[in-house]
C-alpha cells in the first residue's frame, strides 16, 4: 500500500483555519453593523443636520425682516391729505363749515387747491353721492348772465350739465347744479391733483 498523502489533509485543515478567521472577522463586521450603536449615531446625524437646517432658515429670515425695516422710505407718501377723499386722479376735500362763494375760494387755495372741478360725468356722479343731502359750493363761476361760465382756474365751462338760475356763482343740490348769489353761505368742496399726478407733472415738466 502507498504512503497516504498527508498533504491534502494538511491543507484541509489550513483552509478550515483561514475560513474560521475569515468567519470571524464577517462576523465582527456584522455585528458593528447590527449593532444598537450605528442607529443611535445616524440619529444623532439627522438632529445635527435638522438644527443647523432651521438656524440657517431663522437666520435667512433675520436677515430679510432686517433689510426690509432699513429700506428706504422717502419715496412713499400719500396720494391724498389727510382728510381728503380721492377719487381719479383728484382729491376732494367737504367742508364741515358753512360761508361765501370768495371765502370757500380763498380757504381752498390756501390749501393749493381751487373750489372743485369735474372733468366728467363719473366725477360729477361722485361728488354728488358723497355730499349727500347738503349743498356745497364748486369751482363755477361768471361776471354776468350773458358770460360763459368759468371754473375757478379760469378755464371756460364745456356746459356738460345745465346750471338752473340765473345768478353768478355755482353750487351741487340735490337737483344737481344751481346757482345762488356770492354771499349766500354754504359749504364748500375743494379739488387738486394727488400726489401721484402732480409728481408726474413735475417729471414731465422738469424734462
Amino acid at each position: 500500500m502507498g504512503t497516504p498523502d498527508t498533504s491534502v489533509g494538511m491543507l484541509t485543515a489550513t483552509d478550515c483555519l483561514q475560513e474560521g478567521q475569515m468567519g470571524k472577522k464577517l462576523q465582527g463586521k456584522y455585528l458593528s453593523i447590527t449593532s444598537p450603536e450605528a442607529p443611535a449615531k445616524l440619529y444623532c446625524c439627522y438632529v445635527v443636520i435638522t438644527v443647523l437646517t432651521v438656524a440657517v432658515t431663522v437666520l435667512s429670515v433675520a436677515l430679510a425682516v432686517r433689510k426690509t425695516e432699513q429700506a428706504p422710505v422717502k419715496n412713499t407718501y400719500a396720494a391724498c391729505p389727510r382728510h381728503w377723499i380721492g377719487f381719479g386722479n383728484k382729491c376732494f376735500h367737504f367742508s364741515e363749515s358753512t360761508s361765501n362763494w370768495t371765502f370757500s375760494q380763498t380757504f381752498c387755495m390756501a390749501q393749493e387747491a381751487q373750489l372743485a372741478q369735474f372733468d366728467n360725468l363719473e366725477e360729477l356722479e361722485f361728488l354728488s353721492r358723497y355730499k349727500g343731502t347738503l349743498d356745497y359750493w364748486i369751482g363755477l363761476h361768471r361776471e354776468f348772465p350773458q358770460l360763459p361760465w368759468r371754473w375757478a382756474d379760469n378755464t371756460e365751462y364745456n356746459n356738460t350739465v345745465p346750471i338752473r338760475g340765473m345768478e353768478n356763482h355755482a353750487y351741487l343740490n340735490n337737483n344737481g347744479i344751481s346757482s345762488a348769489r356770492v354771499y349766500v353761505d354754504k359749504r364748500w368742496i375743494c379739488s387738486k391733483p394727488n400726489s401721484y399726478t402732480l409728481q408726474c407733472q413735475n417729471s414731465f415738466s422738469s424734462v
